[in-house]
């Protein structure tokens, strides 16, 4: 019985963890009309490398600009606001803010694709749906009170 859960453990420890690999936000859900601080949360970089820059498409239904971060210049462009610096070492995880607010028309769900730069590699974090393999964060719209 310890043998076949060892082996069962050390199999589960061997397999992807594709819900490790991903940009998280947090909180997972906003209220229509409210301000709002998300975080985009990083828990990996690319492929090995370090990320220097993170980049995020400001949607439809939701206004934002980046906080500062130590050692992270928040840059602001045309549609899209991020911020770059660091670097966050490949292993490391780091939460980036934005803060906002979140349109009394705005959909029932918001995604934030994501560009993760690291270097000259870079991660889309732009994909639809949460089992794609490079899913963008969304946020879940919840009435206004």
């Amino acid at each position: 019985m310890k043998t076949t859960r060892l082996t069962a453990a050390i199999l589960a420890s061997l397999l992807p963890l594709p819900a490790l690999a991903h940009i998280h936000i947090a909180p997972e859900q906003a209220r229509r009309g409210e301000p709002v601080e998300l975080a985009l949360i990083v828990g990996h970089g690319c492929a090995g490398a370090a990320t220097t820059a993170l980049r995020v498409a400001i949607p439809a239904g939701l206004s934002a600009e980046p906080l500062a971060q130590p050692g992270w210049q928040p840059v602001i462009g045309n549609g899209e606001v991020g911020w770059q610096g660091g670097p966050l070492p490949d292993h490391d995880k780091a939460q980036f803010i934005l803060r906002g607010t979140i349109a009394a028309d705005a959909p029932e769900s918001i995604a934030l694709p994501v560009v993760q730069v690291c270097g000259d590699k870079q991660v889309r974090w732009i994909e639809p749906g949460a089992q794609s393999e490079s899913p963008a964060p969304v946020l879940q719209v919840l009435p206004a009170q």
